[in-house]
């Protein structure tokens, strides 16, 4: 029997200590104290933690993966303290002791107020990152910080390229930033909010080792080949948020999509929505798209419409686990003909067989509904699913007809 329960432990214990979450519990004295770093609280949460690393030596090689987590004395919230909140040598010391007892550890995330660069001692725990036995450990930092008291020099013998950072949100990169680029550092994921009202796109000349996604992204104003040598040059690019307004034909996505959609004509744009891609399989497909179909079709040519709202699933990304939200709309008057049993029907045959669809209908779905369900409106009084009458119906009959939930949604102006 103490033979199985051996057995049983040797074969478990990898499985209990693979992911480890420390939680640091730092209790606040008072309601306005929540917000403020307890030295002693912290001294105390170290040093037992420490103490247990020590105590269960024979544990830590063990451990595949650390994430450590300050939580508030109120109901064991999350605490998100700021950069002058870090002790540094009490926050260095437990780092260095996790990174020297944990020898095939691969992924240490620190908690976010510890913004790399911020401070003057972290040469200290880059030394110890960078001499620990396994090749896949990284380090994560939630941020970075760039024009802080900490020069270049502190770090330029030391190779960065064990150390990533969630996020970087600059308009291009420092004198710093360049350095440690050129270090190695790994950046997932690059915030271009508020950046790219103006053409200076002279971020996308540099590497950025590690990236991931790329958020807020208005566009490049320069030409289509630089925006393809950027994605070349960053191969683990796999998601794109587009901002509001981002022009669509001169880019890789955007003659992707054309081409896909050959022989029909449409135009990806909204002043107000952002659009989302995924690249599956090297192919840029849709998270969020707003497309207007350009052609002249045929009177009563349904068949027409289905082939386009076909092509348009296949650009539509099958992999995420969000929710795909698609806009639809059409140049030519398709609702003068088309009925509410034509369009469930379309839907039903070419967008049903994604788990989270909502879809955004334009015109021609109000044109279609209140000729089917005649009613007085006032002139350019606001039209919206309360006020068609043949909505709320149509949307029963279509979730009737399809596997999974399709929302529907338009407010237009007549």
């Amino acid at each position: 029997m103490s033979l199985v329960n051996h057995r049983l432990r040797r074969l478990s214990l990898p499985i209990l200590f693979k992911n480890i979450r420390f939680e640091l519990q730092l209790d606040a004295g008072s309601h306005y104290a929540i917000s403020e770093m307890d030295n002693m609280d912290l001294k105390r949460e170290v040093q037992h933690l420490m103490k247990a690393l020590k105590c269960n030596a024979h544990l830590t090689p063990l451990i595949r993966t650390i994430s450590i987590l300050y939580l508030s004395g109120v109901g064991k919230r999350p605490r998100y303290c700021s950069s002058a909140d870090y002790c540094k040598d009490l926050e260095t010391s437990l780092i260095i002791d996790v990174l020297s007892r944990c020898t095939n550890l691969e992924y240490l995330e620190l908690p976010r107020h510890i913004v790399f660069g911020a401070m003057d001692n972290q040469h200290l725990v880059i030394e110890a990152l960078n001499r620990h036995p396994s090749d896949e450990l990284r380090l994560k930092f939630q941020y970075l910080k760039e024009q802080s008291s900490v020069h270049p020099a502190g770090f330029q013998s030391m190779s960065l390229s064990r150390v990533v950072c969630c996020s970087w949100g600059g308009q291009c990169p420092g004198e710093e930033m360049k350095t440690w680029l050129a270090q190695g550092l790994n950046i997932e994921e690059i915030l271009r909010g508020g950046y790219d009202s103006q053409p200076d796109d002279s971020w996308i000349d540099y590497t950025y080792p590690g990236l991931t996604s790329i958020e807020d992204w208005k566009g490049n104003h320069r030409s289509l080949q630089s925006t393809i040598e950027f994605l070349q040059r960053h191969p683990l690019v796999k998601r794109i948020e587009l901002a509001p307004g981002h022009e669509h034909d001169n880019t890789p996505w955007g003659v992707a999509f054309a081409k896909r959609m050959h022989p029909y004509s449409c135009k990806v744009f909204h002043p107000d929505y952002s659009m989302v891609m995924f690249k599956v399989d090297e192919e840029w497909l849709y998270e969020e798209i707003t497309v207007t179909f350009q052609d002249d079709i045929p009177h009563g040519d349904v068949g027409m419409i289905e082939t386009m709202v076909q092509k348009l699933g296949t650009m539509l990304s099958r992999s995420s686990c969000d929710m795909l939200f698609v806009v639809i709309d059409f140049l030519s008057p398709v609702g003068e003909y088309m009925t509410s049993e034509d369009l469930i029907g379309i839907i039903t045959r070419n967008l049903s067989h994604f788990k989270f669809l909502t879809v955004h209908l334009g015109r021609f779905l109000c044109d279609i509904l209140t000729r089917e369900y005649p009613q007085i409106l006032e002139p350019g009084s606001a039209i919206n699913h309360e006020s068609i009458a043949g909505f709320k119906p149509f949307r029963e009959r279509l979730r009737q007809a399809t596997r999974t939930d399709l929302y529907f949604s338009q407010g237009l102006r007549v």
